[in-house]
């Protein structure tokens, strides 16, 4: 095992599917931890599995150790990063689902501010009336100065419309892809994906670069993107899709799940309206709707606006450098909370002290004074 063995073991738990889920944390917990997991003697893993009603030849600790080498190499090279259920940036919502993954690769940022996160699913073969709906509700949640995290799949149709839309509304968006993040798939949404990192959204995969492209991995993946969520909105669908399985899932984890009705000719709309029909769905029409089923609130622009531009960005940047003057080393969360500044506005003020000088950025997003 290499120098930093705590990175292998977490790139090798993505090797095993079985062990890679959000039951198996106990059982993980009984070895403390995921290191843990690939320390224990082979006598002790066999009494915890028997322990936990299963067989320890499901769990091939080696092999996956063996292909985590390899795995690191291109993890490297195309600048991913790793997630698991042990490091502060994991997704709060993603804990409570059983079966969502202890391990994430991701490019870009995950935060973990508590901010209302909006899942947009939907057809491929996506209208341009539907698109509109997509990008107009977008435009009025923007316009009643909500923040949110759109999340949705990166797929042609209601997918792209849906980070575009986000991106043009300056909201982050998450793109949760069904293969490695070694490529992009479709390859036409490369300069999205790119978009969407540059704007400090993400793109997170459960899957390392070496998974075959399989059309299972896409319907497994849904489940991520509503798992993140606290409500899944289905724009437009047929009965039977990846959006109709999506919603599904939002509903077996307790989360909202909304629907823009459509006629009851047009094939494309028959899931939307049955999710409506079946009471597993609010109606929705516009961005009050989203807002009432996220429990937002109408922010008025006047006072609010007034109230939020007291400091300047150069105010901000004098207070980040006087704060960690006094404080020392600070994590960009802590930062975050004595300044009662959103880490997404931070990582820019912090990124640009750095480049002129002021601070130094050390590892796991801790600042100091330079």
């Amino acid at each position: 095992m290499a120098t930093d063995s705590s990175l292998y073991t977490k790139v090798a738990v993505s090797f095993l599917p079985k062990l890679n889920t959000m039951a198996r944390l106990p059982l993980l917990g009984r070895c403390g931890g995921i290191e843990g997991f690939f320390r224990e003697s082979k006598k002790g893993i066999t009494a915890i599995c028997r322990e936990f009603n299963c067989l320890p030849e499901m769990f091939d600790r080696q092999s996956a150790l063996n292909k985590a080498k390899t795995e690191i190499n291109a993890i490297d090279k195309h600048d991913i990063r790793i997630c698991s259920v042990e490091d502060y940036n994991y997704p709060c919502l993603l804990k409570q689902c059983e079966d969502t993954p202890l391990i994430l690769y991701y490019k870009g940022t995950l935060e973990t501010e508590h901010i209302p996160h909006l899942a947009i699913v939907g057809t491929r073969n996506a209208s341009e009336y539907y698109k509109n709906r997509v990008q107009d509700i977008l435009r009025e949640l923007a316009d009643m100065k909500h923040r949110l995290v759109i999340v949705s799949g990166l797929a042609y149709g209601i997918d792209i419309t849906a980070h575009s839309a986000s991106l043009q509304q300056q909201f982050r968006t998450y793109a949760v892809l069904g293969h490695g993040l070694h490529t992009i798939y479709p390859a036409a949404h490369r300069k999205t994906s790119e978009k969407i990192i540059a704007a400090q959204g993400a793109l997170i995969s459960e899957f390392p670069t070496t998974t075959p492209f399989v059309p299972a991995n896409f319907l497994q993946r849904n489940r991520i993107i509503a798992g993140l969520c606290h409500a899944t909105l289905v724009a437009e669908s047929a009965l039977k899709g990846g959006a109709m399985a999506t919603a599904r899932m939002a509903v077996s984890y307790n989360r909202d799940v909304l629907a823009i009705p459509g006629k009851p000719t047009d094939p494309f709309s028959r899931g939307c309206n049955l999710l409506i029909k079946e009471n597993m769905a609010a109606l929705t029409e516009n961005g009050e709707d989203i807002a009432n089923a996220l429990g937002l609130k109408y922010i008025p622009p006047g006072p609010v606006q007034t109230s939020l531009d007291i400091f300047g960005v150069n105010d901000r940047e004098a207070f980040v450098k006087k704060l960690l003057q006094t404080k020392g080393c600070l994590n960009i969360e802590e930062i975050s909370k004595f300044l009662s500044i959103p880490t997404s506005e931070l990582n820019v003020i912090l990124l640009k002290l750095e480049f002129e000088g002021y601070i130094l950025a050390l590892p796991g997003k801790n600042y100091t004074i330079n």
